[in-house]
């Protein structure tokens, strides 16, 4: 009897809930299923404004390879644009890229460039965007790569 008792309080117990749901009390609390009757979540807006670049400078010379660090004021992706003196032409991966979905960004940035001939003068500039800013782009800057 007493078993009969609980299976019956269960089932009053579940039926409460499932009316309760599909009056909508409960959705808002558990966040399940769909209604028909609300609009479709866009997630976060989109950060629209461009990022600000500062502090770009040269972390590390060697024959083959240097490295080049800057600040956003705000989470963002890391690219370096870069060729020999007097032209661009080369352009590093873009890391911790917002539009992927894999990365927020970042504010502190550093992207190493590689396959750079021994003392030759080259020119760069970094850009940097959020999820829905175009690129910002710093002003062109250069560096001489050492003897090998």
């Amino acid at each position: 009897m007493l078993i009969l008792l609980l299976v019956l309080l269960l089932a009053g117990l579940a039926g409460f809930g499932y009316w309760a749901y599909s009056q909508g009390y409960l959705k808002g609390i558990l966040n399940f299923g769909s209604d028909n009757t609300t609009s479709a979540s866009t997630g976060a807006p989109k950060d629209t404004t461009t990022p600000v670049i500062s502090g770009v400078e040269v972390s590390a010379k060697a024959v083959t390879e240097v490295g080049i660090l800057w600040k956003t004021d705000k989470p963002s992706s890391s690219q370096v644009e870069w060729g020999p003196k007097g032209s661009f032409g080369n352009k590093t991966e873009i890391q911790d890229d917002p539009v992927s979905g894999t990365s927020i960004g970042t504010v502190t940035h550093g992207v190493k460039i590689t396959g750079l001939t021994g003392n030759t003068e080259y020119q760069y500039r970094v850009l940097s965007h959020t999820d829905g800013s175009v690129d910002a782009v710093s002003a062109t800057y250069d560096f001489t790569t050492p003897a090998e």
